[in-house]
């Protein structure tokens, strides 16, 4: 292997991982320093950004031709090496002075970029193998990014740009470490094997409140945070926090794209402070603005182990609120996400619905999610060309009952049936309990809807008037003619009851319908009371 060109030779190579952690059933965040860690690749090629100013968009200016050092001039040089010069590591060394942007009192350094006439005001990373890593600066805080990046004016310029649409050879590249503020679309990634992580995108410095572009709430502190381009694979975005963009905080297109382990619509911890608790205030104009949730397009994207707490936008109040995870396209795993409920284990809600499959989406798999106080249905389904998405053990929560909104036929739902999806699903009845004797509980398909071999799922509920999935309580497998027993883990109480969903195991089932396709929640079946009367003498 090449020896490393060293421009300006660091000191130390610090990288700060953002470690996401389950401990006791709930996220937990810390910066972690590790003195010994690489990047992903060996740089062959190291270039030092030694100051944190940005004096001018020149498109040729470099590190080598001229000082001080940018962000702007390493990105410029970066992007024309040769293969061979390849990986490069784009570090951080910028003195601990006002003038560098530094800001003492939180230990980090804020580069003011100049605006351009282009719609990004970055050279976009081409040739691949590109890492750009805010945590090597020495000093400053290490429980957050050290290097902010704020775009110019009203924060209408698009931020770093990975890679050249519909063009391949710019692949591999890594951007870590770093805050973003006052762009329109904070990074966009237009190549594949991608990593983005430990990123802030939307908030304040000091990651407690997010960072409105122009000083609006109804600018939000973006459009997106990451769009990912149509035809991308393999990227992943992960231990990242977006908050209050007027889009989606994530836009994930392509194919085989992760996005796990991030928080959205929360602070640097993962919480969501100053939240209402009126419920005439919540999701008003005086709530949390967490702004929006993710978009997914395309196929086979993996959305795991996320956050989305507090999602509100500035936006008219007869307006639906955006989902926290709405997806189209197909074969997507979207699973242990935590949705309304914060890292703080606050249940905090959001303010649209939890999960939106869209568009007749295929065998997408939605498992093991809770969803606390969406104010819309916690998974809406819809689509004429809906077919064979699993739903497994998903919790569902609420504190009041599901409305309607105005123009929709039916409320909102646990789990929503859309007008647009095929009428043979809609009146197809899930799993009927038959019997619950203790803890053994039996039953049969649902009334004219034959169901052989189907996996039926038992959920608990109250017996309050507010549809839910408190808990899963068995899966099962019934026979050819539907027959299905279960034993749940411990005997109903008098105020509470069981409700089912059944899984088609085989085409046709419900007509016209492929195999895993999950219905809606069923009615509530709990225990019978007997009432034994006086006898009349």
């Amino acid at each position: 292997m090449k020896a490393p060109v060293r421009f300006i030779v660091p000191l130390q190579i610090m990288v700060a991982s953002l470690v996401v952690l389950f401990i006791a059933g709930h996220f937990s965040v810390a910066y972690a320093v590790d003195e010994d860690a690489i990047t992903p690749s060996d740089p062959v090629t190291i270039i030092t950004v030694d100051s944190g100013a940005d004096p001018d968009n020149s498109k040729s200016r470099t590190c080598t031709n001229a000082t001080p050092c940018t962000l702007r001039r390493a990105i410029v040089q970066a992007r024309s090496l040769s293969a061979g010069q390849r990986p490069i590591l784009i570090q951080f060394d910028i003195p601990d002075e006002e003038d560098e942007g530094y800001d003492d009192s939180l230990g980090v350094w804020e580069i003011e970029v100049m605006s351009t006439s282009d719609p990004s005001v970055f050279r976009a990373l081409e040739g691949g193998e590109i890492t750009i890593d805010g945590a090597t600066q020495p000093d400053g805080r290490a429980d957050g990014p050290k290097i902010i990046l704020i775009g110019p004016g009203t924060g209408n310029r698009d931020g770093i740009i990975i890679g050249t649409n519909n063009a391949g050879g710019h692949d591999g590249n890594v951007v870590q470490g770093l805050g973003f503020q006052n762009f329109k679309t904070h990074l966009i990634v237009n190549s594949n094997d991608n990593i983005i992580e430990n990123n802030w995108f939307g908030l304040s410095s000091d990651g407690l409140n997010v960072f409105l572009r122009d000083d609006e709430p109804e600018d939000g502190s973006g459009s997106a945070g990451v769009a990912l381009s149509a035809n991308v694979e393999d990227n992943i975005v992960q231990s990242n926090v977006f908050l209050g963009f007027d889009g989606v905080a994530a836009a994930m297109r392509g194919e085989g794209n992760s996005f796990k382990s991030n928080y959205v619509g929360t602070i640097a911890n993962g919480t969501v402070p100053n939240k209402q608790t009126d419920p005439k205030l919540i999701c008003t104009t005086v709530d949390w603005l967490g702004g929006g949730g993710i978009s997914l397009e395309g196929n086979e994207h993996q959305i795991e182990t996320n956050v989305f707490a507090g999602l509100r936008q500035e936006i008219f109040q007869i307006s639906t609120q955006a989902a926290a995870v709405r997806a189209t396209g197909d074969e997507h795993t979207i699973s242990n996400n935590k949705i309304g409920i914060d890292a703080g284990d606050n249940e905090v809600g959001v303010c649209g619905r939890g999960i939106y499959l869209i568009g007749g989406p295929e065998k997408v798999m939605v498992s093991d999610n809770q969803i606390t106080d969406s104010a819309l249905s916690a998974i809406s389904l819809n689509g004429a060309l809906y077919d064979a998405n699993t739903l497994r053990s998903n919790i569902i929560k609420r504190t009041a009952a599901w409305p309607q909104v105005e123009g929709n036929p039916e409320a909102e739902d646990a789990i929503q049936l859309g007008p647009s999806l095929p009428d043979a699903m809609l009146a197809f009845n899930p799993a009927k309990v038959t019997q619950i004797n203790g803890k053994s509980v039996s039953g049969t398909h649902g009334t004219g809807s034959p169901c052989p071999n189907c996996t039926v799922e038992l959920f608990l509920d109250d017996m309050d008037s507010i549809k839910e999935a408190l808990q899963s309580l068995a899966v099962v497998t019934a026979d050819s003619d539907g027959n299905w027993s279960a034993t749940i883990p411990e005997n109903l109480t008098s105020s509470q009851g069981i409700r089912t969903t059944s899984t088609t195991a085989q085409f046709n089932t419900i007509a016209n319908m492929s195999a895993g396709t999950t219905t809606g929640l069923s009615r509530l079946y709990f225990k019978a009371i007997k009432v034994f009367l006086p006898r009349i003498q």
